[in-house]
C-alpha cells in the first residue's frame, strides 16, 4: 500500500466483477487499478465504465503488478484455487468468489498456502455481513441455548445463470445451485449454529429444467452452443459432530416461488431469518413471538470494508478460508451421495 491507497486488481470481468468494481470504488482510500478478462469486449466495457487504467487478457498478468495489494477473483470455479494460490505466492491478498474452490481438495491447498504465506484469504459470502444476520447471530449465541437443528434454502423459480457457460458445466463449476447459491443459505445457517464440524451427508439432486433449456435466468453470459450437466435442484441432510443436523434445499429452476431463508432451533428458542427476523421463545412460562425489522444496509459494502481491514491488520476474516473449506467438503459429499442414490457419505477430515 503506497501513499495510503489500497490498490486492487480484478481477476475476471463477468457480472459479479461489476459489483466488486462499484463497491470498492465507493470506499475512500481504495483504487481499482486493473482488470484481467479474456473477452475483449468485456475488458473494454470495464475500462470505459469504471475508468480502470489497465486491462489485460489473463489473470497471471496481474501477479507482476507491484502496485496491487490484493486481487479479487471472479473467475470460473475451476480457476479459483490456481488463481488464489498464484496470487498469495506473489504477495497479494485474496478475496475469492464463492464457492471457494471447485472441490475440497483444491480448497485444502488454498488453506495450506494461506498459512504458508500469511496473506489474507477471504470468501465472498456477502449475506453474512448484513445487519439482520449479525443481530440474529448475537441473539443465537446469547439466548438460544443448545442449537440442534437447522433448515435453510435458496430457491429460484427461473434463475439458471449463463445457460451453456461455465456456470452449467460440472468440470468448471463443480455443481449447480447447491454450490452456487445454496452456499449462501448454508453459510448463514452454520454461522448461526456456531459453524459445527460436518461428519456426513445424504443428498439427492435433480436436473428437470436445465437439460431442456428451460428455467433460464438473466444472470451471466449464456452460450447457446454450450451444455448443461449439473443439477437444477438439490436437497441434502447434513449431520454434524455435535449431534446437530441441517436440511439444505437449493434450486435454480422449480415450480415454486423465489425464496431464501434460514431457520435454527435451540433448546431455549428458535430463529427464522428471511426478509426480517422472527424469534420464538418463552417468557414467564408462556410462548412469545418477536419480529425484528433490521436496518437495511449493503452487505457487499460491509464485506469489502471488512476485507480491507483484514488485509491491513492481519485479522482472520469472518468468512474465512476455513469456512470455505467446510462448505466445499459438504458440497463434495452432496454430489457424491446424489451420484450413489442418496447413500450417506462420511466426510473425511
Amino acid at each position: 500500500m503506497k501513499n495510503g491507497t489500497f490498490v486492487i486488481g480484478l481477476a475476471g470481468g463477468g457480472c459479479i466483477a461489476h459489483t466488486h468494481a462499484r463497491v470498492f470504488q465507493s470506499i475512500p482510500g481504495v483504487k481499482v487499478l486493473a482488470v484481467a478478462e479474456p473477452v475483449e469486449a468485456r475488458r473494454k466495457e470495464f475500462t470505459e465504465k469504471y475508468g480502470i487504467e489497465r486491462a489485460v487478457d489473463d489473470y497471471s498478468k496481474l501477479l507482476d503488478m507491484e502496485e496491487l495489494d490484493a486481487i479479487v477473483i471472479s473467475l470460473p470455479n475451476s480457476l479459483h484455487a490456481p488463481a488464489a494460490i498464484d496470487a498469495m505466492k506473489a504477495g497479494k491478498h485474496v478475496l475469492v468468489e464463492k464457492p471457494m474452490a471447485l472441490n475440497a481438495e483444491h480448497a485444502q491447498k488454498m488453506v495450506e498456502v494461506q498459512k504458508e504465506t500469511g496473506k489474507t484469504l477471504m470468501v465472498t459470502l456477502q449475506g453474512r455481513y448484513g445487519t439482520g444476520i449479525q443481530l440474529a447471530h448475537k441473539y443465537a449465541e446469547e439466548h438460544l441455548g443448545q442449537i440442534y437443528y437447522g433448515r435453510c434454502a435458496f430457491m429460484r423459480r427461473s434463475g439458471i445463470p449463463g445457460w451453456g457457460s461455465w456456470f452449467t458445466r460440472k468440470d468448471m463449476a463443480g455443481g449447480g445451485p447447491c454450490a452456487d447459491i445454496g452456499v449462501h443459505a448454508l453459510d448463514r445457517c452454520l454461522y448461526l449454529m456456531g459453524y459445527p464440524k460436518p461428519v456426513s451427508v445424504a443428498a439427492s439432486t435433480y436436473a428437470m429444467f436445465g437439460p431442456d433449456g428451460r428455467g433460464k435466468g438473466d444472470w451471466g453470459y449464456p452460450e447457446p452452443d454450450g451444455y448443461f450437466d449439473v443439477e437444477d435442484l438439490a436437497s441434502a441432510f447434513i449431520r454434524f459432530e455435535n449431534g446437530a443436523t441441517v436440511i439444505l434445499e437449493a434450486s435454480w429452476a422449480s415450480h415454486w416461488p423465489n425464496r431464501y431463508w434460514v431457520e435454527v432451533l435451540g433448546t431455549e428458542g428458535g430463529i427464522i431469518c428471511s426478509d426480517n427476523i422472527k424469534i420464538y421463545t418463552d417468557r414467564l412460562e408462556a410462548p412469545i413471538n418477536i419480529t425484528i425489522e433490521p436496518e437495511k444496509d449493503n452487505g457487499s459494502l460491509n464485506m469489502s470494508k471488512h476485507f480491507i481491514e483484514c488485509c491491513k491488520t492481519g485479522r482472520t476474516p469472518d468468512t474465512s478460508a476455513w469456512h470455505g473449506l467446510v462448505l466445499n467438503k459438504i458440497f463434495d459429499a452432496v454430489y457424491q451421495s446424489a451420484a450413489n442414490n442418496g447413500k450417506q457419505v462420511e466426510i473425511d477430515w
